[in-house]
């Protein structure tokens, strides 16, 4: 697939993403809070009803309450006037004040009179509640009465719900003692329905629950709004509460979903408008794409395929354009322009340089195995030249003279003795120094020996033990250098075990790497410097690979020399006793069985960490020879 198509492809993908992650949007939060707002409004018109419903509830108990505190009422419940019924609760005024029952009981809920009205015809109608000779046993309104307090709530009568209030009687003037109560209802008929739907602007149906039995599953509680959504109203309804706590009363409301209706007109409004403006803007951000970019981007990447699968660097774009394709238009021309110079003259220095780069190599490695070979040689020398050979051979030439003072005699015998003694002692000494100079040639020879086999092949596998061939190119050091580092090796290089690797090859950059550690931690100031070794394997998709990691805790790497450690002639040590060769023939040989170095440092001061990254398990056939 070419750019172009995944540019397309992409395009529209994000285009849709963004269309589905609106649509999302639009339905799961903008749409609901739409339909939240709409309910939020159904319960205000509920709060509305209920507040009518308060309000008519509060004027009925005013009224209730102008009653009570009136001298006559006083009068009349001291000494039960007949005439004041007679004058009082005529049928006008009660049908005035919209009464449907009347009541006046003494201090004891006793009642002294009572009437019930039809709501609609005002004829005489009987209530149960208004039965016998008293308010019931655990009315509500008992305890009220007692203390000449006042009481409102709502009583399911057969007749319907009524609005029950109570008042105390007083003197007029708001004085007692109290004389008992007045207690007032009012049918909530469909006129006091209207009346109510009328104050709070909305469509009110008023219902009357059926009283819950004890066996019943309980009904939803009182005074708990809810909503039932339909396709285009709200029904709300809310239960009310008797004097007893049950839900007595429901009110409901239909609610238009005028509100969801219009967020719904205007939720596929934006999403249409969406739909086209992203249409638009795609095919022309397509068609701009495709003259200013994508076609100039196909033309270069057509010249570099052709170059590549040519091997012609005579061919140039020579685009005229001053934007960015432009300028790296003109760059690529220039690259090709330096890569045909270096290839030419790559060709040129390419045999000369890899014999100077093999022999510098080869050089260096030799000379770190002749250091120790030197000193053993030179402890091998001075051992000899300290045996008591001269000594012996005086005492044996004067044995041989012949002795006639026995005492001479004896003493030349212990002497001889003594002195043949040392003798031994230095000819072991010195077989100890010979087999470490031949440990030392037979390395020089392995040296010599792996770089003929690799001047014709690859280098030779071996099974090895990391460990061991850590600890082997450790006894190569000078000792010297032996006394001045200790090498840590750390359990995870043991658990690491046994792996194929090129035994000789690892073990010259070992020796490299112990060496450059040991020189880093030369301060005359410290007796010993450390350098940790560790290991580990780690999975790769073609096998595993060897991690290894040099910790020391020397003079550490400044951050801008970092990248060029491995440099060839680069070194932060004096010329003098450093080329810059070591960890640079190191970074060649690693890379060339196809792995990697890299190096590590906190700053000065802070010791260095040298990694070293090698395939143990290889699918391909050989490692591919890498420039460090």
């Amino acid at each position: 697939m070419n750019l172009y198509a995944k540019v397309i492809l992409l395009l529209c993908g994000l285009f849709a993403t963004y269309g589905a992650i609106d649509y999302t949007v639009q339905r799961a939060v903008i749409l609901p809070s739409f339909e939240a707002l709409e309910e939020d409004l159904a319960r205000t018109d509920m709060e509305r009803v209920n507040r009518s419903l308060d309000d008519e509830t509060s004027q009925l108990l005013l009224f209730c309450a102008d009653w009570g505190n009136w001298l006559e009422t006083y009068r009349f419940m001291a000494d039960e006037n007949p005439d004041f019924i007679g004058d009082n609760m005529t049928r006008s005024t009660l049908e005035a004040a919209r009464l449907d029952a009347v009541a006046y009981v003494d201090a004891d809920s006793r009642f002294v009179w009572r009437q019930g009205f039809d709501p609609r015809t005002r004829d005489v109608l009987s209530y149960a509640m208004l039965a016998g000779d008293a308010l019931e046993a655990g009315h509500p309104f008992r305890a009220a009465i007692a203390a000449g307090a006042q009481a409102s709530g709502l009583v399911v009568t057969e007749h319907g719900a009524v609005i029950l209030v109570a008042a105390p009687v007083l003197d007029g003037a708001g004085n007692g003692p109290h004389r008992g109560a007045v207690l007032l209802g009012r049918v909530i008929t469909s006129e006091v329905a209207g009346r109510l739907a009328e104050q709070a602007q909305v469509q009110l149906e008023v219902s009357t629950l059926p009283v819950q039995d004890a066996g019943t599953a309980p009904s939803p509680a009182a005074h708990v709004t809810e909503i039932v959504r339909h396709p285009t109203t709200n029904e709300v309804t809310r239960r009310l509460a008797d004097l007893h706590g049950r839900p007595a009363v429901l009110l409901r409301i239909d609610v238009p979903r005028s509100v969801s209706a219009r967020g719904r007109d205007a939720v596929s409004f934006a999403l249409l408008s969406l739909l086209g403006a992203s249409i638009i803007v795609l095919l022309v951000l397509l068609a701009a794409m495709r003259v200013v970019v994508l076609g100039p981007l196909s033309r270069m990447t057509r010249h570099a395929v052709a170059i590549a699968e040519g091997d012609d660097l005579t061919q140039r774009m020579h685009f005229r354009r001053g934007d960015e394709l432009g300028t790296l238009a003109r760059e690529f021309d220039r690259m090709v322009d330096k890569l045909a110079e270096t290839r030419r003259r790559l060709v040129d220095q390419s045999f000369e340089a890899g014999a100077a780069e093999v022999s510098s190599g080869l050089l260096h490695n030799i000379g770190n195995a002749m250091t120790p070979l030197a000193v053993s040689i030179a402890g091998l020398q001075q051992r000899l030249r300290e045996a008591p050979a001269g000594e012996i051979d005086m005492v044996l030439a004067e044995l041989d003279g012949g002795i006639t003072d026995e005492a001479r005699a004896a003493d030349l015998e212990r002497l001889l003795r003594l002195a043949s003694r040392e003798l031994g002692r230095v000819v072991a000494r010195a077989a100890t120094d010979a087999e470490a100079v031949a440990c030392h040639v037979e390395a020089i020879q392995g040296i010599l020996a792996q770089q003929l086999r690799a001047s014709g092949s690859g280098p030779v596998i071996e099974t090895v033990q990391l460990a061991t061939l850590v600890g082997h190119s450790a006894e190569l050091l000078a000792p010297a250098l032996q006394q001045r580092l200790v090498v840590e090796v750390d359990d995870s290089l043991r658990d690491v075990g046994a792996l194929p690797v090129p035994r000789h090859v690892l073990q010259q950059v070992f020796q490299n790497l112990m060496l450059n550690a040991a020189e880093a931690v030369d301060d005359p100031k410290r007796r010993r410097g450390r350098l940790r070794i560790e290991g580990r394997l780690v999975p790769v998709a073609d096998g595993s690979s060897l991690v290894l990691r040099f910790t020391d805790d020397g003079v550490g790497i400044e951050q801008e020399h970092l990248e060029r450690i491995f440099e060839k002639g680069f070194s932060t040590k004096s010329r003098r006793t450093n080329s810059g060769i070591g960890l640079h023939w190191c970074a060649n040989a690693v890379n060339a069985l196809g792995g990697s170095m890299r190096a590590e440092s906190p700053g000065p001061g802070r010791g260095a960490t040298l990694q070293v990254t090698l395939p143990v398990q290889r699918t391909d056939a050989a490692a591919v020879p890498r420039a460090a």
